[in-house]
């Protein structure tokens, strides 16, 4: 009888052990060498971008600028950042953070936890607060770029000698800019639970109520849309063929309506909006209101008379005046 000789235990490899915390090592030395080339591409970029703009009459600075986020996302803290273009139009913010995907650095999400102070070139500063305000950048491969701005009850204050803003506050603010087929863009402005104090028509039809706006439209020859200034800019795209299709504009404030339903834009030589909408007009004056203008008579004669006070009309923009029919119902909006 014969019995089979034990097989010498083996102790088990170190290396096998050792080969995933290895591999581990290497990635995270990869990804950190990756991170850091990413941080300094991305400080690259901005100083670039900053010194192009300067260079045609544009500013964008900071006071300091503080990289964070490794390892997944690129955060940038910017103090005392501002943006500006040669016709006086400015932005500034007391602190901006920014924050992309380092695998989508393309994609960026900025916020303005302090609120932002806009520039006017004439009427002067407006300081916009809120509970949130924020923004996103995409797509800077194409013209437009992909831009969103959303801000949660905002106020809109004027600054010391500056002039009355048209909004007052809002609940909600949605700004949407995308780009299109054939040379387009489009534009998506809605505001809701807005307090107002526009000029003509749209003061009456607002009064002292709450409203929700929108404004939905498209802007052809778009890669066009470029100048040395705001001003410039519009004007030379103007001349040379660009319009601006309304889709929908609403103005809404309680049983009042203004709603352009279609109708086509450009702008005049001094800044002014001229072309024709297609509008309904819905006008709730009270009586004291009802002898302030023609289309508001009307409405009141409707009302005594048990009709519906609704309009439909075309509503013009000439000469730097806008018209509702016959009757003159203010300044044509300006641009710039």
């Amino acid at each position: 009888m014969t019995h089979s000789a034990a097989v010498p235990s083996r102790k088990p490899r170190r290396r096998g052990l050792l080969a995933p915390f290895v591999v581990l090592l290497i990635v995270a030395v990869g990804w950190s060498i990756g991170w850091l080339w990413l941080r300094g591409q991305t400080e690259q970029r901005m100083d670039a971008t900053a010194l192009s703009l300067k260079s045609r009459g544009y500013d964008l600075s900071w006071e300091s600028r503080t990289f964070s986020g490794y390892p997944f996302r690129m955060d940038v803290k910017l103090v005392n950042a501002r943006v500006a273009e040669p016709s006086g139009w400015a932005l500034r913010a007391p602190v901006l953070n920014g924050e992309a995907n380092a695998y989508d650095i393309g994609h960026w999400v900025v916020v303005a936890h302090q609120g932002v102070v806009m520039t006017r070139p004439i009427n002067g500063d407006v300081a916009i607060t809120g509970q949130a305000l924020r923004a996103s950048f995409a797509g800077f491969d194409k013209y437009p770029p992909r831009i969103s701005v959303e801000g949660a009850n905002l106020v809109f204050t004027p600054m010391t000698g500056a002039a009355p803003f048209p909004l007052l506050s809002t609940a909600g603010l949605q700004l949407h800019i995308r780009p299109g087929p054939d040379d387009q863009g489009a534009i998506f402005f809605e505001a809701k639970g807005a307090k107002a104090q526009f000029t003509g028509l749209l003061g009456r039809i607002a009064a002292d109520r709450t409203a929700d706006l929108i404004w939905d439209s498209k802007i052809s020859k778009i890669s066009l849309l470029h100048g040395t200034s705001w001003s410039d800019a519009v004007d030379d795209w103007s001349k040379a063929g660009g319009a601006l299709t309304v889709q929908q504009g609403k103005l809404n404030a309680g049983e009042a309506l203004l709603e352009a339903k279609s109708g086509a834009l450009t702008v005049d030589g001094e800044g002014r909006l001229q072309g024709a909408l297609d509008v309904t007009v819905r006008e709730i004056p009270s009586p004291g209101q009802a002898l302030k203008s023609p289309e508001a008579a009307a409405a009141a004669i409707a009302q005594a008379l048990g009709r519906d006070p609704t309009l439909s009309a075309t509503l013009h923009f000439q000469n730097g005046r806008t018209r509702l029919g016959l009757f003159d119902t203010g300044p044509s909006p300006r641009v710039y």
